[in-house]
């Protein structure tokens, strides 16, 4: 019932209270600051904002309230508002939504634990967007800052052509070849290579995902990350044409017999400074936010009397759908955090 409601509210008010922002991520702060209220907003000015353009009961929805609402929405749907029959349309939405929250309240509906648990979700995602994501912003970056992170971390952008492939490690010769035979022999199969890999693949390593042995460069560019992948196996896979291709050979390694199949391609990487200086910034970006939450939260923890009985879990049982992993089944509470959106100058709703 409570979500049906739910869906209701926001379906109805639609775009009036969940509109997208522009393409920059939110209005741009004027040059000289804040606009006080004796600025024109919207073409209106503060007089014309504050009359009332609906009354409903005892509370109004002012002429400044419906153009801040319509402000909100991304150019595309601001666009479809030039008409009054369209936007009366809007308005029709927003008394509708403030109609539907009233009954609600009426029938107790805001004391409902689950609509309490929903508005402090809301609560703390503001409190935390205003205190930390708009407090810290893309220029706190430094050229120095981005520069120091390129030369540490270079092979994040200087990277050797690479290719990903599958294998099939079989330690008999005689069992590797019939395999290899009845794959060669359905070219087409996308699906026999995968399940032949699932059931006959003898690498404890790549058996779980299908003989997958990701991507990987040539052996002489090689690196730790990619994993002990013998020469032989870079090689064969390196010289197979077609993505999806099998080499139609054994290949021999100190481990066994592998079956090559070619499963993808990547181009050498090599971005420059200037190419990377973005992407940088914003990763900096969110890991200095992300280190603040946590000092933050620390301390709220270090201050607040908290009594945790850890040994309770136990009594906790979560049912498992048959067929279905555990680690699957078991929801990941919500973070309070808000999705990092950096902008240059980003500002408060009015």
């Amino acid at each position: 019932m409570l979500v049906s409601l739910s869906l209701a509210l926001f379906g109805l008010a639609g775009f009036a209270i969940t509109g997208c922002g522009d393409d920059d991520g939110g209005a741009q702060t004027p040059e000289n600051g804040d606009e006080t209220e004796s600025e024109a907003r919207h073409g209106l000015t503060a007089e014309q904002a504050g009359e009332a353009l609906v009354k409903i009961g005892d509370d109004t929805i002012t002429v400044g309230e419906f153009a801040d609402r319509l402000a909100e929405q991304s150019p595309y749907l601001r666009a479809r508002f030039n008409s009054p029959e369209r936007r009366r349309e809007f308005l029709d939405n927003m008394v509708r939504f403030e109609l539907l929250a009233k009954e609600a309240e009426r029938a107790g509906y805001d004391e409902h634990p689950e609509v309490l648990r929903s508005a402090k979700q809301v609560m703390i995602q503001q409190m935390m967007r205003e205190e930390f994501e708009e407090a810290i912003q893309l220029s706190d970056i430094t050229d120095e800052e981005i520069r120091a992170y390129y030369e540490d971390n270079r092979q994040e952008f200087q990277k050797p052509q690479q290719v990903r492939a599958s294998h099939i490690l079989i330690k008999n010769r005689a069992v590797a070849q019939r395999t290899l035979n009845a794959i060669l022999a359905k070219p087409t199969d996308v699906n026999f290579f995968r399940q032949t890999a699932e059931t006959r693949n003898e690498d404890p390593v790549t058996r779980d995902r299908f003989g997958d042995l990701r991507f990987f460069a040539r052996p002489e560019e090689a690196s730790e990350e990619e994993g002990d992948i013998p020469d032989p196996v870079r090689e064969a896979a390196f010289s197979i044409e077609q993505i999806g291709g099998v080499y139609p050979e054994l290949v021999q390694s100190d481990a066994g017999y592998h079956i090559i199949k070619l499963t993808g391609r990547r181009a050498a990487l090599n971005r420059t400074l200037e190419e990377a200086r973005r992407p940088i910034q914003n990763r900096l970006w969110r890991e200095r936010r992300e280190a603040r939450v946590q000092e933050f939260i620390q301390g709220l923890r270090e201050d607040a009397e908290i009594e945790e009985h850890f040994d309770l879990l136990e009594e906790v049982r979560v049912q498992v759908p048959e067929g279905d992993s555990p680690a699957a089944a078991v929801p990941t509470p919500p973070s309070p955090v808000p999705t990092p959106t950096p902008t240059k100058a980003p500002t408060k709703a009015p």
